[in-house]
């Protein structure tokens, strides 16, 4: 009878960061990831992978900024995103970095804004054609 030990995952230290100890942490989590694609199957452990690395991939979006900015546009008389740029950076200069980092954000959030319009015809035209299972029993 092989007696296991308890799971545990143990990462060293900036004072005891050696070779070794990198590899006992790579031994370890190989181990702690053999049990889980046992138990919750390895399609399973694929996913929670990706999400924990998705998860530290870049910084949130500044959602105040994002709707500061889309309501300057929606009210501004200029509909050209380089001046646009230019007059919310002068006169907001302390909430973005720069006039072109200004002009990325704002295009992306129209590219964002016109994909959600666009999914949203597409729903409506959906709905408004008509149903096979309706026609097959003879109702509206």
């Amino acid at each position: 009878m092989i007696l296991k030990r308890p799971l545990a995952f143990a990462t060293p230290s900036v004072v005891n960061d050696t070779p070794q100890a990198r590899a006992k942490v790579e031994r370890d989590y190989k181990e702690i990831v053999r049990e889980l694609v046992r138990y919750l199957g390895p399609e399973r452990v694929t996913e929670l992978n990706k999400e924990v690395a998705i998860a530290r991939r870049g910084n949130k979006p500044k959602r105040a900024l994002n709707e500061l900015l889309l309501t300057e546009w929606d009210a501004a008389p200029v509909k050209d995103p380089g001046e646009f740029s230019e007059d919310f950076f002068e006169k907001c200069p302390q909430q973005a970095h720069s006039v072109p980092a200004v002009e990325k954000r704002l295009r992306r959030l129209l590219k964002d804004r016109e994909k959600a319009r666009d999914m949203d015809r597409k729903l409506k035209a959906r709905l408004q054609r008509p149903s096979l299972v309706s026609e097959a029993r003879g109702t509206k």
